[in-house]
């Protein structure tokens, strides 16, 4: 009798389990594992039974990436660049070309559009990515 197929089911299984203990996201590993071993144990052949078992990885990873954005609710306020526009500030800190700025309790990288020395207060007038551009407030 062959091994092969009873192991791989098991293993697939085991890191199902273990994956709902921890929250590692294997799932779609595990599903993957019993899939061969249980199309294995069918008798099907190792080539068909692998490509199966691979779009039964990508299918069930679809399926849980869906279910777990869904299920994760966002314990804190997220704040993007585009939302700060507007916003005073102070410059904290000049390190050369970097120029930090404090914002709403929050310390950014900015790049200012005239000169600014610390202390000042600034304004924000542009995003680039998450480095906000900024002017003295005269």
């Amino acid at each position: 009798m062959d091994y092969l197929p009873i192991l791989l089911l098991i293993l697939g299984l085991l890191i199902i389990v273990f994956d709902m203990m921890v929250a590692a996201f294997i799932t779609p590993i595990g599903m993957a594992f019993a899939a061969l071993g249980l199309l294995l144990a069918l008798n099907i052949d190792f080539n068909v039974a692998f490509i199966i078992s691979l779009i039964v990885a990508v299918v069930s990873y679809q399926l849980f990436a869906r279910f777990i954005r869904k299920g994760t609710e966002d314990i804190g306020k997220p704040k993007y660049t585009f939302e700060l526009k507007g916003k005073r500030g102070k410059v904290r800190e000049i390190k050369g070309d970097e120029v930090w700025v404090e914002l709403e309790g929050e310390v950014w990288l900015s790049k200012p559009l005239n000169e600014v020395k610390e202390g000042d207060e600034v304004v924000v007038v542009d995003t680039n990515g998450i480095k906000l551009i900024v002017k003295k407030l005269d």
